[in-house]
C-alpha cells in the first residue's frame, strides 16, 4: 500500500515565499521610514542653511554695541550651497536694555532692508 502524499512540496514553497515576502515587507518598512527621517533632516538643513548663519552675524553684531533703534531690521547677504541669498535681521529689545532677541529670515523681493553694519559701537 503506497500512499502518495503529492502537495507537500507546493505548500512547502508557498509558505516560504509567503515568509521571505513577510520579511521584505518589514525589511522594506524600516529602510523607507528611515529614507524619511532622512529626507526631512536634509530639507531642515537646507531651509536653515542660510538664517542660521544671518543669525550668528547679528548675534556677532550685538556684541559690538547696542543697535540704534528698537527695534532695528539690517539686511545681510548669506553664501548658501543654492548660491547667495538676502536675509533681513531684526534685532528686538526685550525685557530692558540688556535683553535682545536676533530673528533672521529671508528678505521678500519687495523689501531692500539697510546693509548690515560693521559694528554697533558709537563713533567717536
Amino acid at each position: 500500500m503506497n500512499t502518495r502524499r503529492s502537495g507537500y512540496a507546493l505548500l512547502l514553497v508557498l509558505l516560504f515565499v509567503v515568509l521571505l515576502l513577510s520579511l521584505y515587507s518589514l525589511a522594506y518598512r524600516t529602510i523607507a521610514a528611515s529614507l524619511r527621517v532622512e529626507t526631512a533632516r536634509s530639507l531642515v538643513n537646507r531651509r536653515d542653511e542660510g538664517s542660521v548663519q544671518a543669525a550668528a552675524r547679528g548675534l556677532s553684531l550685538l556684541e559690538t554695541g547696542l543697535p540704534p533703534t528698537d527695534p532695528y531690521a539690517c539686511g545681510v547677504t548669506i553664501e548658501t550651497s543654492r548660491g547667495p541669498r538676502s536675509f533681513t535681521v531684526t534685532f528686538t529689545s526685550e525685557a530692558g536694555p540688556t535683553a535682545w532677541s536676533v530673528a533672521a529670515a529671508p528678505t521678500p523681493d519687495d523689501q531692500d532692508p539697510p546693509p548690515m553694519p560693521a559694528t554697533f559701537a558709537p563713533i567717536p
